[in-house]
């Protein structure tokens, strides 16, 4: 089930069929967090460098 973060500091978890519901009525509540990256991205000239 998809976890919504709350301003109040507190997490609920939504049905996936009840989740556009819910964020449409309580979009007010529902904190913004920045998306994690898996994985750094990768520099490309130094993939050559330690190819050869």
């Amino acid at each position: 089930m998809p976890t919504v973060y709350l301003k109040d500091g507190t997490t609920v978890q939504v049905r996936l069929e009840d989740l556009e519901d819910y964020l449409y009525d309580n979009q007010d509540q529902i904190e913004t967090r920045p998306r994690k990256l898996r994985r750094p991205p990768v520099d490309t000239s130094v993939m050559s460098v330690s190819n050869k």
